[in-house]
């Protein structure tokens, strides 16, 4: 009998490159949020990404390889989305 191995995490140059959801989700354009929520496990658009960096303040680059949200943060979409009315 083996161990399995742990997971491979889910993006590893993203953490510092995104800051926390809880700073820029509130902040985002409706659109831009609704791109998210339709598919939280697919990559998020450059122009995304820009966004949330301008948002942030962050004078980063935008990264060329594919950034999705962590699990923690579909966590924080999810529970987000229960408490907001949609209309």
């Amino acid at each position: 009998m083996t161990i399995a191995e742990p997971p491979a995490p889910e993006r590893t140059q993203s953490t510092s490159i995104l800051p926390p959801i809880g700073v820029w989700w509130p902040m985002l354009e409706r659109p831009l949020q609704r791109e998210i929520l339709e598919n939280p496990r697919a990559p998020l658009r450059r122009v995304i990404v820009r966004r949330i960096l301008e948002l942030c303040e962050l004078d980063r680059p935008v990264p060329l390889g594919a950034m999705r949200l962590t699990e923690n943060e579909r966590a924080y979409l999810a529970g987000w989305t229960h408490t907001v009315d949609w209309d």
